[in-house]
């Protein structure tokens, strides 16, 4: 393929990007968690059906359905609980999505030469490389979304295309709820815009294909029942009305995301003269399908921009349709290209090995903890005032570096906390060389 060239450009831009979090042990707060709750189902603490957190936080985790937290814990049990398994898991996520972004660009009639351009387009948006390595359950859920997306564009329209598709939704589902179902308007879409056939049938049999499996699950595994239930009143019920922000901010949440995309393509038709590449039909309801995968969660007030997440495969893959007979025209391989894109991975490589093992975020909180954490036995509790008690970042940190659980309602053999905190009299300090949180004893009495 003579665009190899431009796909090392594009993984070095990637690799670049994410050099602040791809080798280094900081994470994301949501993924601290689901990490730990992995780890523990790996290590027998809880199981897929029962995920536990920490003793004091979520000892019942029933904020999420529990398939990536599975898949991940299988990561953990055949090579063990550790951060570089987690990125491991993640790499591999973000390599398939990547992959099933080409086939979608070849699906709806781009040439695979310059599958580079959604990919660029992808690793532009800002959410994209922010979690990529974040264990977000996100990662996950995009690729069953994406496999659906596939098998319902395929020419032949069959039946059993569309209950494979249903299948990947359910287990789009149980990665991360009703948020992994958009694709279920596909048919409907595809009917309106392009008068397909068969819109009716694919529809029906997709149903199937989604609520099948988890009638069965249901029917089997009575536990099943019980996790859905707390599920619903924890997650999809409370968001109704927490009003956390406003039910718009999810529009907010992707303009900004997908600025830097709508600025390059507004770019290219400019310079193009104005001409650019009119979508198709089919293209007009995979626009549709996005919006279809936004606009719902405005019924929620529990919203995140990473929501957004499994939407982007597909905004990228439809801009670049809207600019690729240009962008092909302006940008060709070359002997020099191949040198500079081989530097650039070249670099970008280093970067990331220079940062191997760093802290990256939470700097300071990981480098005192380094020094806590050979004080403390493995499974311990430990005692915090109440508003670290609230610091899930700190709970997450100490959990997955040596199974402490940190609470603030009993008195423990040791005291974690800040100089914003003062220690009870019950305390001693332990001297330790930290700059951030400091560890008490109790004293003997």
């Amino acid at each position: 393929m003579k665009s190899w060239s431009l796909y090392i450009a594009v993984v070095a831009l990637f690799l670049a990007l994410v050099s602040g979090s791809l080798t280094t042990t900081g994470m994301f707060m949501d993924g601290l968690i689901y990490s730990n709750v992995a780890a523990n189902m790996a290590e027998g603490v809880g199981s897929f059906w029962h995920p536990v957190y920490t003793a004091t936080h979520h000892p019942d985790f029933y904020q999420h359905p529990p398939l990536a937290l599975g898949l991940l814990a299988l990561f953990y049990k055949v090579l063990g609980t550790h951060i570089w398994v987690t990125k491991l898991y993640m790499v591999l996520t973000m390599l398939l999505c990547a992959w099933l972004i080409v086939k979608l660009w070849m699906r709806l009639g781009g040439k695979r030469e310059n599958g580079w351009m959604p990919l660029l387009l992808w690793t532009l948006i800002p959410i994209v490389t922010h979690f990529a390595f974040q264990g977000m359950l996100e990662n996950t859920m995009v690729l069953f979304d994406l496999g659906a997306i596939l098998l319902l564009l395929r020419p032949d329209r069959k039946a059993w295309n569309a209950l494979l598709a249903g299948l990947l939704l359910a287990a789009a589902f149980l990665t991360k709820g009703y948020t992994g179902l958009f694709p279920l308007v596909l048919p409907v879409l595809l009917w309106l815009f392009d008068r397909k056939k068969g819109a009716l049938m694919q529809t029906v049999c997709m149903l199937g294909g989604v609520l099948l499996p988890l009638a069965v699950i249901a029917l089997a595994v009575p536990e099943s029942r019980g996790y859905f239930e707390n599920y619903m009143q924890l997650q999809v019920l409370a968001g109704w009305s927490q009003g956390e922000v406003h039910r718009w901010q999810i529009i907010v949440d992707f303009l900004r995301n997908t600025a830097i995309v709508i600025g390059l393509v507004l770019l290219v038709v400019i310079v193009n003269k104005g001409v650019g590449q009119k979508p198709s039909r089919e293209q007009w309801a995979m626009w549709a399908l996005v919006a279809c995968a936004v606009l719902p969660m405005m019924v929620s007030t529990r919203q995140r921009e990473f929501y957004l997440l499994t939407a982007m495969p597909v905004v990228a893959v439809l801009a670049g349709m809207l600019i690729e007979e240009p962008v092909a025209r302006w940008i060709k391989p070359s002997k020099v290209l191949q040198y500079i894109a081989l530097a650039l991975l070249l670099g970008a490589v280093a970067l990331n090995v220079l940062r191997f093992g760093n802290e990256g975020r939470d700097a300071q909180l990981q480098r005192d903890m380094k020094v806590i954490a050979p004080q403390l036995e493995r499974g311990e509790m430990v005692t915090v005032p109440t508003p670290l008690y609230f610091d899930y970042k700190l709970q997450g940190y100490y959990y997955r570096g040596c199974r402490v659980s940190l609470g603030d309602q009993e008195r423990h053999r040791h005291l974690l906390t800040t100089a914003d905190y003062s220690a009870d009299n019950a305390y001693r300090e332990v001297p330790l060389p930290t700059e951030q949180y400091h560890l008490y004893e109790l004293q003997a009495e």
